[in-house]
């Protein structure tokens, strides 16, 4: 419990911050960080449908309290909230993989030195390097479009400013530019993470995994960060609840500080913020000022893209922060694919 009580009290101090957190509680010297971790992936190329283009590809990266499954979402008996299986449909490759400290990745015992967010967008450069060097599959893929959900946004819209020749374009799913003003902070504190083998010990009790691997506390929770009632199943919710995956104190506390101006990237930008997103947008997309030129709140993204023209926001009503787990998922995922084709197709 000393762990729990630690945790909580940090709660108490970051949430008041209006600065980075790490820099006011840890010292400034940074440290090299020299590490090979085993990471999972899966690249799944369509066999039953007309591919595009053999040398396209969409690279999936998916956000706390997920592993990659996220984007092949599964209920029994059901398909429709699978985007790789829409994408396959669809004729598009896509690769994704668990993030480190998820799934079926490696979990280091060093949750805050190790499992953060610059380590996150180290090993997110490098996989997608690999991607576009043939050292995933043995195919060299000539473009790519950058996908992400909430955190996995965040890093893709890093890659978008630290390596955007890498990227032909970028979706930015569950993401806007309250990334560290209320998405950080919203997920922390109204989450109220508690430590994964407490919560679950059926399932993470063999798994030796430090006491700093973190879920939301309980399903009431899980609700208020990522769903909006009524207007998902009840299976839906059920598959998330026992599938959730834990997420460190060093990811928790860094995730803000990857966001920032890709002043390089000029490729075309989407993002996908549901209506009714917690995180993000506090429930509701369309609050912006009286006097403010922006119609959303995820239009605000713009500001970080000013060398690109082609800019463009949907929003899905009735959708909370789990985007893909919604019954609106079906028609979001035709409308993420619209954009991807212009994009590849270009």
């Amino acid at each position: 419990m000393r762990v729990q009580t630690y945790f909580t009290k940090l709660l108490q101090v970051f949430s008041p911050l209006p600065v980075n957190f790490s820099r006011e509680y840890e010292h400034a010297d940074k440290q090299q960080l020299s590490r090979s971790y085993s990471i999972s992936g899966t690249l799944c190329t369509p066999k039953d449908v007309q591919l595009k283009d053999v040398e396209h590809v969409q690279y999936l990266i998916h956000g706390v309290g997920f592993d990659s499954s996220y984007w092949d979402f599964a209920v029994p008996g059901k398909d429709e909230y699978s985007y790789v299986s829409a994408a396959a449909d669809a004729g598009y490759t896509t690769f994704r993989y668990d993030r480190l400290g998820t799934g079926l990745s490696e979990h280091p015992s060093d949750t805050y030195n190790e499992v953060q967010a610059p380590t996150d967008l180290a090993i997110a450069t490098k996989l997608l390097s690999m991607l576009k060097d043939g050292q995933i599959g043995g195919q060299k893929f000539s473009k790519v479009v950058g996908v992400g959900h909430s955190y996995g946004s965040e890093q893709v819209q890093a890659l978008s400013a630290t390596v955007p020749h890498l990227l032909d374009g970028i979706l930015l799913q569950g993401f806007s530019m309250n990334a560290y003003v209320t998405g950080g902070k919203q997920l922390l504190t109204s989450g109220a993470y508690s430590t994964a083998s407490q919560v679950f010990p059926e399932r993470f009790k063999d798994a030796d995994l430090a006491s700093t691997y973190f879920v939301t506390l309980a399903p009431q929770t899980q609700q208020l960060n990522f769903w909006y009632f009524p207007f998902y199943s009840d299976a839906a919710f059920q598959r998330n609840r026992e599938t959730e995956q834990p997420v460190t104190q060093g990811v928790l506390f860094t995730q803000g500080v990857l966001m920032q101006n890709a002043t390089q990237f000029t490729g075309p930008v989407h993002v996908v913020t549901g209506a009714e997103d917690w995180p993000f947008c506090f429930l509701d997309c369309y609050a912006v000022p009286a006097n403010s030129t922006r119609k959303s709140i995820p239009e605000y993204v713009q500001e970080l893209y000013p060398a690109v023209s082609d800019f463009s926001v949907y929003i899905p009503e009735n959708t909370g922060h789990a985007v893909n787990a919604h019954y609106s998922a079906p028609q979001v995922y035709q409308e993420m694919l619209g954009f991807v084709r212009k994009v590849l197709s270009g």
